[in-house]
């Protein structure tokens, strides 16, 4: 069943993309990154009457955030128009994503499958906007296959497998999908018309443009599953094959800010399908887990919209007001034991599953780590120039951001107010009181950021590592007076 979600993180009017206001990380932009579009779209949206975003778009700008560097390191592959025909970016590209096989014969049962982050877009104007990278640091690069590194990219953070870090993952199956398609990788919709204005000129524009984000992870799981595709080769240095999905024991899907609330659309239903195909059936036979990063912001439902600029310029002046025009444009795959429960529980708030960050803290079944920096610099900076308050305290302040969240992260890691906490285990936790926004990708934040617990400093990796083996600490969430390392 289709329906729309969007995540948390869009404190904003509701032209704005979530992420837009990203800060670049430190340059690694591939040598491809100002490859001419406009050329690449598929033959049936060529033959449309309406041209697509890259045709219609002279203005289109690689992005400045969010950008892979080109290294031997994770394969490309791009997904075959014939066999995939819906798994397509936002201009109708293929999509593509990279892989590596595991290096020992225990890493060649686990898994570690990313979703690449970027925002996203809500409407015509902020689409075009996107693409031509005006008033954002995304463009082209996430909105297109074209400008994808040509034969591989390098693999940091949680994929990173060099000596002397201490990853947990390091000698798994390592898959990181490319983020196209501006729709929090659970869109159904496309090609479609939709009416906008050039992000330059301001001449009255439509194009044609697609959001099939299920469509890409559907397509990508299918290929690591084998099924009616052929083993993918990896000719890179140490070589192999990768190994068929199915027969996998354990699988971790991450991802961090979009690429986060794809993860809270998808856990449930991947971990079901592959459940299902794994010949290994019953308890114990796969460990499936999810680890989300940068998506969980303080709960709209508890702010007051009413001084917020989206209320004032565009009259949307509660939470429910953005989130439905939020999720008006297109259709999309999310949660579905959300949709179940509200129709038999709260049928007059359905309308919350199109919102990740309810799923997430009243849905998610698969045993989920939540990752999330008290003063993310991204959604802490949307929220207070918003104009959103918090009722009885006043605007919102980075102070107010860093309260609400810790809070919300302690009471989520009770779930005593989660709607299906029956169905629900205790997630693992870790947030520092630090800055950087989607930081899994990043080896400085993965491996260089620690809270202090009882005098001891502990990494994210060090919260995975106790909650895969059923230890302690699995809940770290950094208090005044603790220990703190940011990078």
């Amino acid at each position: 069943m289709s329906h729309r979600m969007i995540s948390a993180c869009a404190f904003l009017v509701a032209a704005t993309a979530c992420g837009d206001l990203e800060s670049a990380p430190p340059s690694n932009e591939p040598d491809d990154a100002r490859v001419a579009l406009g050329g690449a779209a598929p033959a049936q949206a060529q033959a449309l009457a309406v041209p697509t975003i890259a045709q219609a778009l002279n203005c289109g700008a690689p992005s400045t955030a969010g950008l892979l560097t080109r290294a031997m390191e994770l394969q490309r592959v791009d997904l075959d128009p014939a066999l995939f025909p819906l798994a397509r970016c936002n201009d109708g590209t293929p999509a593509t994503f990279y892989f590596r096989p595991g290096s020992t014969a225990a890493g060649r049962e686990r898994w570690v499958i990313q979703l690449q982050g970027g925002g996203g877009c809500r409407s015509g104007d902020s689409c075009a906007a996107r693409w031509c990278s005006t008033d954002s640091n995304f463009g082209t690069t996430h909105m297109s296959s074209a400008q994808a590194p040509t034969d591989g990219i390098r693999a940091d953070g949680i994929l990173d497998n060099s000596a002397g870090l201490a990853n947990p993952m390091a000698t798994w199956n390592h898959v990181f999908i490319r983020y196209c398609t501006s729709d929090t990788w659970s869109g159904a919709t496309g090609p479609m018309t939709v009416a906008s204005h050039h992000p330059i000129t301001g001449a009255a524009v439509s194009f044609q443009i697609e959001f099939n984000g299920r469509a890409v992870l559907d397509a990508v799981v299918k290929m690591l599953r084998r099924d009616g595709t052929a083993a993918l080769n990896y000719r890179f240095v140490g070589g192999g094959t990768l190994p068929d999905l199915d027969t996998a024991k354990t699988v971790i899907l991450a991802g961090a800010s979009a690429g986060g609330g794809g993860v809270a659309n998808s856990a449930d239903y991947l971990g079901d399908l592959l459940r299902s195909k794994n010949p290994c059936q019953g308890a114990g036979c796969l460990e499936y887990r999810a680890i989300i990063d940068s998506t969980f912001g303080p709960d709209g439902l508890t702010l007051d919209w009413s001084t917020s600029d989206a209320c004032l310029q565009h009259g949307l002046c509660t939470w429910k007001d953005l989130v439905t025009d939020g999720t008006a444009m297109f259709d999309r795959h999310g949660d579905q034991s959300c949709e179940t429960w509200h129709a038999a529980n709260d049928p007059q708030n359905l309308w919350q599953c199109d919102e990740t960050d309810h799923v997430i803290r009243h849905h998610i079944t698969t045993p989920m780590l939540l990752r999330m920096g008290l003063v993310d610099q991204l959604i802490s900076g949307n929220s207070i120039d918003s104009g959103v308050s918090v009722p009885g305290r006043g605007p919102m302040t980075l102070a107010l951001f860093t309260e609400l969240v810790r809070a919300q992260l302690a009471l989520h890691g009770s779930l005593t107010v989660a709607e299906e906490r029956s169905a629900m285990t205790l997630p693992a936790l870790y947030g520092p009181n630090c800055p950087k926004h989607e930081t899994i990708s990043a080896n400085s934040s993965v491996y260089g950021v620690t809270i202090g617990v009882g005098g001891v400093r502990k990494t994210m990796f060090d919260i995975f590592t106790a909650w895969r083996a059923a230890g302690a600490p699995t809940q770290v969430v950094q208090a005044p007076g603790d220990l703190i390392d940011c990078n």
